[in-house]
């Protein structure tokens, strides 16, 4: 089985490569995004949630810098860019992931125009109305209900937790 393909948007020739990408996809293109730290059941079902909503299913996944700008941990992520990339394209319903280097996946966004932006229920639709979708009118905003109990920062606390039980 192929996997799907891995896009770093950093590159000098991404937005050419972006465009050839977003042509090989189904319409409508759904766009979900995330850090994808430690991959779990929470982050699989906000996948297929996001694919059931379109022909094809695109993901940004954060590069290392823009993921420690996002405050989840001062040794996050513990995953290179390029393995979460790896993993997230390896599901099979995900048609292609984008590595983007800036705080949000605004300029991914902008240039990529998809049908359907799709982010999980951490965050507000008026929050991502004004940075992710500034200017993208046309951009459908779906809001997936998180998984409770379902997140890496949960599952990083229970790993602690149960280590410092046996030998702290």
């Amino acid at each position: 089985m192929k996997n799907a393909n891995i896009l770093d948007f950093s590159q000098s020739d991404s937005l050419k490569n972006l465009l050839n990408l977003k042509s090989t996809c189904a319409v409508p293109v759904v766009f979900a995004s995330g850090v994808f730290d430690l991959i779990h059941l929470g982050h699989l079902e906000y996948l297929q949630a996001a694919r059931q909503l379109g022909g094809s299913l695109m993901v940004g996944v954060n590069s290392d810098s823009s993921a420690r700008k996002l405050a989840k941990g001062p040794s996050r992520p513990f995953n290179n860019a390029e393995d979460r990339a790896m993993l997230i394209a390896s599901l099979k319903c995900v048609d292609s992931v984008i590595i983007f280097d800036e705080d949000t996946p605004h300029q991914v966004l902008k240039e990529l125009q998809p049908e359907i932006f799709v982010k999980g229920g951490d965050y507000s639709e008026e929050y991502l109305r004004n940075t992710d979708l500034v200017g993208l009118e046309h951009t459908t905003l779906k809001i997936i209900p998180l998984k409770t109990y379902y997140s890496s920062s949960y599952l990083i606390e229970k790993i602690v937790s149960a280590y410092c039980k046996k030998s702290c």
